[in-house]
């Protein structure tokens, strides 16, 4: 299920996106959007929505007792770590731990994910192939429509959204470093463009044999490689586009104000609280 499984999957990392209370009521209904999710690409007769309910409660609390914990010590490491600017040796390991945790987190939630697939019939399988496909021509069309200014521009608004929600208004120069990462992002569309096609075809052949005994440990394999962003085929392309993308962020970790960094340490701070909460609930 190209990018909307994986993000699925991922979605209990998302909660690093969040902050205050909003965090826990995410984690805490995080089966339900899911499932609410899943439901815009197949129909579920009211046993299967039953199983996929029960899948994800229970990994969910496995989760809560195995992963969660990691995250909060991730936390914890990097908030001690930036109060003084990091290093490309820093930020390259931070992005290596949550990765690894977002892979974890993949892999917890592929079980239950995988009995669903695994009990749909042809005909929904047929469903959900045809959503996903129109869903990825919808994205493609969005974006043949704009002309590369455009696209840059667009990626790098996003950027910089994130960032601001993240560390406060941002200078001159933090601006110009974020459009630098967009225009990454760019030169690498084409290879992402490959990948995702590889990740498609792949689900594809896979679903084919979603009776066989070993389809759960296939469908795991594939959901962490399609979150982590892994891929034989390309990996000299990603590695070169994170190498860069690494260097960039030890710059833009560099410029940040005094107050950039307590607004950012804060919110970090938050975050471990609330995490430390559902840990414990």
């Amino acid at each position: 299920m190209v990018r909307m499984v994986p993000q699925l999957a991922a979605m209990s990392l998302t909660l690093l996106l969040l902050g205050g209370c909003a965090t826990r009521l995410a984690y805490n209904n995080l089966d339900f959007w899911i499932s609410y999710n899943l439901s815009n690409y197949v129909s579920l007769d009211s046993h299967q929505e039953s199983l996929l309910d029960n899948g994800l409660e229970k990994a969910l609390q496995i989760h809560r007792r195995q992963a969660l914990p990691k995250i909060h010590h991730g936390i914890d490491q990097l908030l001690a770590d930036l109060k003084m600017p990091l290093s490309y040796g820093q930020v390259r390991g931070y992005y290596t731990l949550f990765n690894g945790l977002g892979k974890e987190s993949s892999a917890i939630l592929a079980k239950p994910l995988a009995g669903m697939l695994s009990g749909l019939s042809d005909a929904q399988v047929a469903e959900l192939d045809q959503k996903i496909e129109g869903r990825l021509n919808e994205v493609k069309q969005e974006r043949q429509a704009l002309t590369a200014s455009q696209k840059l521009s667009k990626r790098t608004e996003r950027l910089e959204d994130f960032t601001q929600d993240w560390i406060g208004t941002l200078s001159t120069k933090q601006k110009t470093l974020l459009q630098e990462l967009a225009g990454y992002q760019l030169e690498m569309e084409p290879v992402f463009l490959a990948i995702r096609q590889h990740y498609l075809d792949s689900w594809r052949e896979l679903m084919k044999q979603r009776s066989l005994p070993s389809f759960e440990y296939q469908f795991s394999q594939l959901l962490q490689k399609m979150v982590s962003l892994d891929n034989a085929s390309y990996q000299s392309d990603i590695n070169f586009y994170l190498n860069r993308r690494f260097e960039l962020m030890r710059r833009l970790n560099h410029t940040l104000t005094e107050k950039q960094r307590e607004k950012l340490a804060s919110k970090l701070t938050t975050l471990r609280k609330d995490i430390a909460v559902l840990i414990n609930q």
